[in-house]
């Protein structure tokens, strides 16, 4: 019995011995690594010098060369399902690499037996190296080194405090924000603000070149609308990966792009432009806008409060144009002269007057809303009382508009109080600004009023000024 159960061994092994003869028969003798490992690989020399970590239940292996830059790895396992063989190629660089990992490491080995130091002053040795790297801010060095002292000698008397010191310097090598690393200090609150607004802007962009190019092919809108946003993100995402970008910048740097293109494709259509070179216009005018507004941060740094509410200024001052060209008696293209400009004074003005703001984001979209319902109840009160005339109905729509922003205003007076933007000026200050004249203050800020039509008395009509006060 015993005789046969050798025989199916002996017949189970047969296929490994077969291929492992033809395998050396077509590629020659095996590599040896070192003079230290020899021919054949076995698991105690596998462990000793941690090669093939990826290959689980290792017996042995051996190296062939199949050509000149290219090398065999065969080698077997054993499981419970018995012993496998695989082969493996790698490349020239990676063999390369390998005999030099196993040359240093029989020079370490020969140096420790020559050096004869005891284990203490290894220790102390390792822990010496350990600090120093750490004070080079080399937390990743130095981690491993308190590691292997922690492991290779736990009972030397450094040992207890590499313990102490092996979370820490762990929890500091893992670290992104220290002050020691590059890019802490950046400020990177806007990025997000910005990718979003380069990806919506991209899709746009790949929606208006083909149109502005008059392409009739559909393969060229397609590629516009695949590569437009995720083109325009990518190239952002790199762009502002290092790079501070604060919440105030992204807001300035969006509102330079509706801006440009709100411009662009409102001043062609004043021209009489067709709708492909409006669209072109409103693109180039766009990414002009963007560049200004880029430019602009670098030299101006917008708080949050002072993009906020210059952007706000963007949409309102086109709202207040729109009411006032009606209330003028203004059509067609009149009409949408006097909002792009309405628009430009509007951003100039808060841009100049708003620097020293002290607002939150949240607190001016709040006064937005209140702006939005302030409008739609005097929409809603045109038709309550059955307004026919346009001039009328568009007149209650503005002082609503007023009403509404005076009141946000108001509501959220004290919505940032306590708040670290509200700590520089006591109380907020929206859109006011203080100039010092001796030992008085020149208060501006800016005034949106209905006032009478100087010549048609019976007509009202929206006016945006500058209060003065001196206190």
């Amino acid at each position: 019995m015993h005789a046969i159960s050798h025989r199916k061994r002996l017949l189970f092994l047969l296929p490994f011995f077969a291929s492992a003869i033809m395998l050396q028969a077509q590629i020659g003798e095996p590599i040896v690594l070192s003079d230290s490992l020899g021919a054949e690989i076995d698991a105690n020399e596998r462990a000793h010098y941690r090669l093939f970590p990826d290959i689980i239940d290792f017996q042995s292996a051996q190296i062939f060369r199949l050509s000149n830059d290219k090398y065999l790895l065969s080698y077997t396992t054993n499981d419970e399902l018995g012993i496998k063989q695989k082969t493996k190629s790698f490349s020239t660089s990676a063999f390369a690499a390998t005999q030099l990992h196993v040359k240093l490491h029989d020079a370490y080995y020969a140096f420790a037996q020559k050096s004869q130091i005891d284990k203490q002053t290894e220790a102390e040795i390792l822990y010496k190296l350990a600090l120093k790297y750490a004070a080079q801010t080399r937390y990743d060095e130095s981690r491993h080194l308190f590691n292997s002292l922690v492991q290779e000698f736990p009972d030397v008397e450094v040992a207890e405090q590499a313990r102490q010191l092996q979370a820490q310097v762990t929890r500091l090598a893992q670290s992104k924000n220290a002050l020691f690393l590059k890019g802490a200090l950046l400020d990177q609150s806007g990025r997000t603000e910005l990718l979003l607004f380069s990806g919506y802007y991209g899709l746009w962009a790949g929606i208006a070149i083909p149109v502005a190019l008059e392409s009739g092919s559909p393969q060229a809108h397609a590629l516009g609308l695949i590569l437009g946003g995720p083109g325009a993100f990518a190239l952002t995402y790199a762009a502002t990966r290092e790079a501070n970008i604060s919440d105030g910048q992204a807001t300035m740097i969006s509102l330079g792009g509706h801006l440009g293109t709100w411009q662009g494709i409102g001043w062609a259509s004043v021209a009489n432009n067709p709708g492909h070179a409006m669209v072109g216009c409103g693109l180039l005018a766009g990414l002009g806008g963007i560049g200004a507004a880029t430019l602009l941060t670098h030299s101006v740094d917008f708080s949050t409060g002072h993009a906020e509410v210059t952007n706000s200024s963007a949409y309102w001052g086109t709202w207040f144009g729109l009411v006032a060209a009606i209330l003028a008696g203004q059509a067609d293209k009149p009409l949408l002269r006097t909002m792009l400009i309405s628009t430009d004074a509007a951003v100039l003005a808060t841009g100049f007057l708003a620097k020293n703001v002290t607002m939150s984001k949240t607190r001016m979209r709040l006064i937005n809303l209140s702006g939005v319902v302030g409008t739609i109840i005097g929409f809603g009160v045109n038709m309550l009382i059955e307004v026919d005339d346009e001039k009328t109905a568009f007149a209650i729509a503005g002082a609503g508009s007023i009403g509404g922003l005076l009141a946000g205003i108001h509501m959220t007076e004290n919505f940032d109080k306590g708040k670290e933007l509200s700590l520089l000026n006591g109380t907020p200050a929206p859109l006011r600004n203080t100039i010092q004249i001796g030992k008085r203050n020149l208060e501006l800020s800016p005034q949106l009023s209905l006032r009478r039509h100087p010549v048609q008395r019976e007509k009202l009509i929206p006016v945006m000024g500058i209060q003065m006060a001196l206190r």
